[in-house]
């Protein structure tokens, strides 16, 4: 239990590191500094990661709804229960941003679909990966705070 417990967190927090790093290369292109590479190597790790931490975490589910959820968290700190039913409902939202940015990163490398302008492009790359970002930082933080309740 704690290995595994330990790997999601590791996992997720490489998943939170990359995202973040994903938002700034994308912000960059959008004024004008592409780097397509990077683009791209952020935006494979970070639907690796993400498949990982989902693995994971799914693997750790049955255990925490049980001894950690069940028998103690909806007695002792319910704010922590229902802040983790918020982020596990959020991480629902971040596959598919992960997906659509790794879509979008490989489709400005190979030059397909040149009927959509390059700048929208960047644009919805952008705001995937913004809102990737954005959901793997909370959700990260989120998951620390709930397991600092009981320790896992």
């Amino acid at each position: 239990g704690l290995l595994l417990l330990t790997l999601h967190a590791l996992v997720a927090m490489a998943l939170c590191g990359v995202s973040v790093h994903q938002v700034v290369v994308a912000l960059q292109a959008l004024r004008g500094r592409s780097r397509q590479r990077l683009l791209r190597v952020y935006a494979v790790v970070g639907v690796l990661t993400y498949l990982g931490t989902l693995l994971s975490g799914g693997l750790l589910y049955p255990r925490y709804r049980y001894f950690v959820r069940a028998l103690y968290l909806d007695h002792h700190a319910p704010w922590a229960a229902n802040l983790f039913d918020f982020k596990e409902n959020l991480a629902t939202l971040g596959l598919p941003l992960a997906i659509g940015a790794l879509l979008l990163a490989r489709e400005d490398a190979a030059g397909v679909k040149p009927d959509a302008p390059r700048r929208q492009r960047q644009q919805l790359h952008a705001a995937f990966a913004l809102g990737l970002g954005l959901i793997t930082v909370f959700n990260t933080i989120a998951g620390l705070l709930c397991t600092g309740v009981h320790g896992g």
